[in-house]
């Protein structure tokens, strides 16, 4: 059975980006702060401002990469013609939908989780920064030089496999389109 394609991109776009991006904040507050966040004496309540913030927090990392995504579409126009086919593909209907629809999809969640997880990790790497620092203050700027490098680096890797997945689906809904005879 497959799994419908809003629940996984929801879950991978914004829950899991979300969920990384609070984490270490969290633990933070609760461990170095009175905090409880409401648990001991309204745990329906705190579950569902954490699971709200949890949303929250990966919606805006989906918001931001959004933004990102439509700055590439109009960097690649005149390469690859993005909205003439992305128009196209979403107008097209079919019987059976052609293979090639499906592998699209996946790769635009996958694109949306790198795109969402470009904003989380860093948000991640610096909480866990600065735990390791209320931890161990006397390492600081080891800490300091290994978040700086790690914060960069994930960065980096998310941003070229977003980009690069951005080009392979630019590319293949352009081939698909030229092939079913829409470009």
């Amino acid at each position: 059975m497959e799994i419908p394609t809003n629940i996984t991109r929801s879950t991978l776009a914004v829950l899991v980006p979300g969920t990384v991006a609070i984490a270490p904040w969290l633990l933070a507050l609760v461990q170095h702060t009175d905090a409880t966040l409401g648990f001991k004496d309204f745990p329906t309540l705190a579950h569902a401002a954490l699971l709200s913030s949890v949303i929250v927090a990966g919606a805006l990392c989906e918001g931001m990469g959004t933004w990102l995504e439509s700055s590439w579409d109009h960097s690649r126009e005149s390469e690859l013609e993005v909205s003439e086919h992305w128009y196209a593909y979403l107008s097209r209907s079919f019987e059976r939908e052609p293979v090639g629809y499906r592998y699209l999809s996946r790769l635009a969640t996958a694109m949306y989780f790198e795109l969402s997880m470009f904003f989380a990790a860093p948000s991640f790497i610096v909480g866990a920064g600065v735990l390791a620092f209320l931890r161990f203050p006397e390492f600081f700027w080891l800490e300091l030089g290994a978040t700086v490098v790690l914060v960069a680096g994930s960065m980096a890797f998310f941003y070229w496999q977003a980009h690069d997945t951005h080009k392979v689906i630019c590319t293949t809904r352009r081939e698909i389109m030229r092939r079913i005879g829409s470009g």
